[in-house]
């Protein structure tokens, strides 16, 4: 733990951020055994809107740097929600998702097996927040992180407002079709070099046909990260 406190104290430290947080091992044995332990950062804010919660894609450095946007934009959602949680996953998850696609070779099979993994790390996130009893809250995920949570607001009735940053679906917008009631606020940036700008067609074309709730937001520069703008959004 020690070593993500670190960086969590240096990176807040380096935007000047006064936070109060806390870091959370779960500890349930089938998660220890199987995919190591995912940590939960939790951080007080001064808001009064409730929870946001926030899931980013499964390497290190996808935590890192998403944490990264969002204290260099933290003055937007600071004084609008009372706490925030921030997902940390292990090393293993990365590997297992790596793993069961090492040997083949067909893209379209290795992409239909890396969305039924995402499925089961959404059944996963979700058991989480629910044993945590969070509710009536937003949800926020980046690539692998918001196909994750995309399933787990199309579970989780709780999740009120949906805010997706470039995520990597095989389904695209599918799974929340029976998410009418759902607030989707969907960005891309239009240099993503990893999941191509283009493909945010297909998400706004489900959203249409299936009578979403959403609204897309473009930017012309981030690559594929949390474009700071979009904070302004939530």
């Amino acid at each position: 733990m020690s070593e993500l406190k670190d960086f969590l104290d240096e990176t807040k430290n380096k935007y000047n951020l006064d936070i109060d947080y806390k870091i959370y091992n779960i500890e349930e044995p089938l998660l220890e055994k199987k995919y190591g332990t995912i940590k939960i950062v939790k951080m007080n804010l001064s808001g009064d809107r409730g929870t946001i919660a926030i899931i980013p894609g499964f390497s290190f450095k996808s935590f890192s740097t998403m944490l990264k946007k969002l204290f260099e934009g933290f003055e937007y959602i600071k004084d609008k929600f009372t706490e925030l949680y921030m997902i940390c996953w292990s090393p293993q998850i990365k590997e297992i998702e790596l793993n069961n696609i090492k040997d083949v070779l067909d893209k379209k099979t290795q992409y239909r097996l890396n969305e039924q993994y995402r499925i089961e790390m959404a059944h996963l996130i979700d058991k989480i927040f629910r044993s945590q009893s969070i509710t009536n809250f937003t949800l926020m995920g980046k690539s692998a992180g918001g196909t994750v949570a995309m399933y787990i607001a199309s579970m989780n009735k709780e999740v009120k407002t949906l805010l997706l940053c470039c995520p990597g679906s095989n389904e695209k917008g599918k799974s929340l079709a029976n998410r009418t009631d759902l607030e989707i606020k969907l960005s891309w940036n239009r240099d993503d070099d990893v999941i191509p700008f283009s493909i945010s067609d297909e998400y706004i074309k489900d959203f249409i046909n299936q009578k979403n709730k959403y609204t897309f937001y473009s930017y012309d520069e981030g690559g594929h990260e949390l474009n700071v703008d979009f904070l302004k959004e939530v």
